[in-house]
């Protein structure tokens, strides 16, 4: 029927419900068709991007910063009161244990250490010539005793006040370099009060802290990469020097001491240079890895979508040490299964997938 029939035979109520209802039934019946070819024409998949399980080497480590310092660092204080009559030293100067760094005014005890001589001198004479007394019973007993006894006052005087001579010299307890000078000549100084600062620069060191995830896999002697920010393209060798005994109680950082090793030529470091140490802290040889983006967190625990022919399996992994985008694979996969690094959003167990070569996205699983 045409459509001037149509019209035609539309012009009767009946004849226009009938073609109403015969234009639905056609209707229903084209999109029934429809849904039938799409259904027919195959299973949508979906674009995903997979890698294989294979055997590497895993090694994990972690950088922390610090600033370089000298093994030891001595205070030396003046031993007695004084004006500071010279200042033997600036800061920077390498010296020798004993080398003179500066000397209080020192006269009256030069005076006085004169006037002990002299009494020792006198004491000593009489103590001589009442020895040779007493041998010969002129002088009694107690007269002796008084000579002797005048005669070692006298010696422990004399030592007293070369003690206090010598503490007028403030010298170097051991070698060193001048890292501070805290007076000037002229200055009043106390007994105790500190006059220089010496470094002994023989072995620099840097002081880091590690948390105590990380100090369990650090022992002394272990060998370690340091790096200066004054020297970016030179890695120097270090050596973990000792591993403090206890972790700080508020950050729950232990200290470490890293010792520096010998230096290339032209590379001068320098106390309170910053410093960043590399520690390599687990190492893993010949282990089954897979990439961190393919692994994904649930409530029960970590899994992986395996791809299984061209279907999804989900399917519960156990990892370990995970280290630059490797996650170590203690169980769960063999090596040469294919899962799934990219493309997971709207993944489900069961879902038909497409393998493609190059990675579509880097959502972890579950998300």
């Amino acid at each position: 029927m045409d459509l001037e029939d149509l019209l035609r035979h539309a012009t009767s109520p009946h004849r226009w419900l009938g073609f109403v209802l015969l234009a639905a039934a056609c209707g229903t019946g084209e999109a029934s068709r429809s849904q039938e070819s799409a259904g027919a024409s195959g299973v949508s998949t979906i674009p995903v991007a997979a890698q294989a399980v294979a055997r590497r080497d895993l090694s994990r480590s972690v950088v922390v910063a610090g600033a370089v310092e000298p093994v030891r660092t001595v205070g030396v204080n003046a031993q007695t009161s004084g004006t500071v009559l010279t200042i033997a030293v600036q800061e920077g100067d390498r010296v020798k244990a004993g080398q003179l760094l500066a000397e209080l005014d020192g006269r009256e005890t030069a005076a006085q250490l004169a006037r002990a001589r002299a009494v020792l001198e006198s004491a000593a004479a009489a103590f001589t010539r009442d020895s040779a007394l007493h041998v010969g019973t002129i002088i009694t007993d107690a007269e002796f005793e008084r000579s002797r006894a005048a005669f070692e006052v006298a010696k422990s005087d004399v030592a007293l006040w070369q003690a206090r001579r010598a503490f007028t010299r403030i010298v170097a307890p051991s070698a060193g370099v001048v890292t501070a000078k805290l007076v000037e000549a002229g200055s009043a100084v106390s007994p105790n009060q500190r006059v220089i600062d010496l470094a002994d620069v023989s072995l620099l060191v840097v002081r880091v802290r590690l948390s105590e995830m990380d100090v369990v896999h650090v022992a002394p002697g272990a060998a370690v990469a340091v790096r200066l920010d004054a020297y970016p393209a030179v890695s120097l060798a270090g050596q973990v020097r000792r591993v403090f005994p206890s972790a700080d109680p508020q950050s729950r950082l232990v200290p470490v001491e890293v010792a520096l090793g010998p230096r290339p030529a032209g590379v001068f470091v320098r106390p309170g240079f910053l410093a960043r140490v590399e520690f390599a802290l687990e190492r893993r040889a010949d282990v089954l890895a897979i990439p961190a983006a393919a692994v994904g967190v649930a409530t029960a625990g970590t899994f992986v979508y395996v791809v299984e022919a061209d279907t999804l399996a989900v399917r519960p992994v156990v990892v370990g040490v995970t280290a630059e985008g490797w996650v170590e694979a203690l169980g769960g996969l063999r090596e040469g299964d294919q899962v799934v690094v990219s493309g997971h959003a709207n993944l489900r167990s069961g879902a038909r997938v497409v393998v493609r070569t190059a990675p579509l996205e880097t959502v972890p699983p579950g998300t």
